[in-house]
Parts: C-alpha cells; structure tokens; sequence
C-alpha cells in the first residue's frame, strides 16, 4: 500500500508539473500571438504610408513631367525664332515671338 500511495503521489506530481509546463508554453504563445499580430497591424500601418507615399510621388512625377514638357515647347519655338531670324525671315520671327509671349502669359494647367 505504500508503495501506492508513493507512486500514485510521484504520478500526480508529475501531471501537476505537465500541467504547469503546458500553462507556461500557453502563456507563452498567448505573448508571441499579440507580438505578431501587433507586428501586423504595424506592417499594415507601414503599407498604407508607403502605398500614400508612392500616389504623392507618381503625381509630382506628372507635374515634373508636364513642366518639361512646357519647357521644351517653350525651347522649341525659341529654337524656331531663331532659325527664322538666321534666314532672314522676320515676319515669321514676329509671329513666333508673339506666340512665345502668348505661351508664357498663359497659365499652365497642372
């Protein structure tokens, strides 16, 4: 009989431990849990910025574009200026000049 009751209490205490230790892997990975879905919610947050981010540089990248665009136009007819200057055509310089002053006086749309 005592032999048991000693090893039914060795059994139980030896259950109680088990018991103990899946409690503490429990708690751990309850932790490792709210550390990742912490960590999700972070990485989501960093998405949307970076997703906000990359919508602000695509439409500075349209008006860069745009602004070169007007620019070489501008250039363009300067170019032409010149070219009909250099030929002695000053009619058409007067109305290229004239054009160039239009495309300066008007507001680019953006």
């Amino acid at each position: 009989m005592y032999l048991f009751g000693k090893t039914h209490f060795s059994q139980k205490r030896g259950v109680n431990r088990k018991i103990k230790r899946l409690k503490a892997e429990m708690e751990e990975i309850s932790k490792q849990q709210v550390s990742i879905r912490q960590g999700q919610k972070e990485m989501r947050e960093r998405f949307v910025e970076i997703e906000s981010e990359c919508d602000q540089l695509k439409k500075e990248t349209e008006l860069i574009s745009h602004a070169s665009d007007n620019v070489q136009f501008r250039l363009n007819i300067i170019f032409k200026i010149l070219k009909a200057r250099e030929e002695k055509d000053f009619g058409k310089a007067a109305d290229l000049t004239c054009s160039l002053r239009l495309v300066f006086e008007t507001p680019s749309h953006n």
